[in-house]
């Protein structure tokens, strides 16, 4: 029994004597890798929370600008809107009855023809009574901002006349409107029908 002893003994002495190889070095010594996981896992990284409060700042700062345009941009939009509309508005209360008053021109010049024939016949109460319903509508036109275009002796402006013919005269310049064919008209500051001429050349 002793003896058995003394060998596992002796064994173990020359075991400790031993030269230790490499692959055992390596085996005896600890796994960087799992005893940095572990730490890692017992004590994860906090966020600093200043810089977190500065992110989120720096998020709601930019979702603050975006809606700040967005608002200028539908108040402009607005305003255009309203401008336009007034625009439309004043137009319509200004020019309302320009399409009455252009209607009215060939009864105009119906009477202006029934007066140029009736200067010439014996009828000369005819004449006075269609002269007399003349004066009268053009009034009314008048009033409503009908007023008729000067051509006769005027240069010639294409805005106002429509030149038809062009004739030779000593009387006026070239350029000028030497007849007037048909009558035009303005409402208000609009041009209803240019004045049909003929133009000196």
């Amino acid at each position: 029994m002793n003896e058995g002893k003394d060998e596992l003994a002796s064994e173990e002495a020359v075991e400790a004597t031993r030269p230790v190889t490499q692959g055992e070095k390596a085996e005896r010594q600890p796994n960087p890798e799992s005893v940095d996981g572990d730490v890692a896992e017992e004590s994860p990284k906090q966020e600093d929370p200043y810089e977190q409060l500065e992110k989120e700042l720096e998020k709601w700062k930019r979702q603050s600008e975006e809606h700040y345009e967005m608002f200028l941009r539908a108040r402009a939009d607005l305003e255009n809107y309203r401008r336009r509309a007034r625009k439309e508005l004043e137009d319509t209360a200004r020019y309302g009855a320009a399409n009455l008053a252009e209607a009215l021109l060939p009864v105009l010049d119906n009477m202006e023809r029934a007066l140029a024939a009736g200067r010439d016949s014996s009828g000369e109460a005819f004449y006075q009574g269609v002269e007399m319903v003349y004066r009268q509508l053009l009034q009314v036109l008048s009033d409503a901002g009908l007023s008729p275009i000067e051509a006769v002796g005027k240069p010639f402006d294409p805005h106002l006349h429509n030149a038809v013919m062009q004739t030779e005269s000593d009387k006026y310049e070239p350029g000028t409107v030497v007849e007037e064919l048909q009558r035009g008209y303005r409402f208000k500051d609009r041009v209803l029908r240019p004045t049909m001429v003929k133009v000196s050349k």
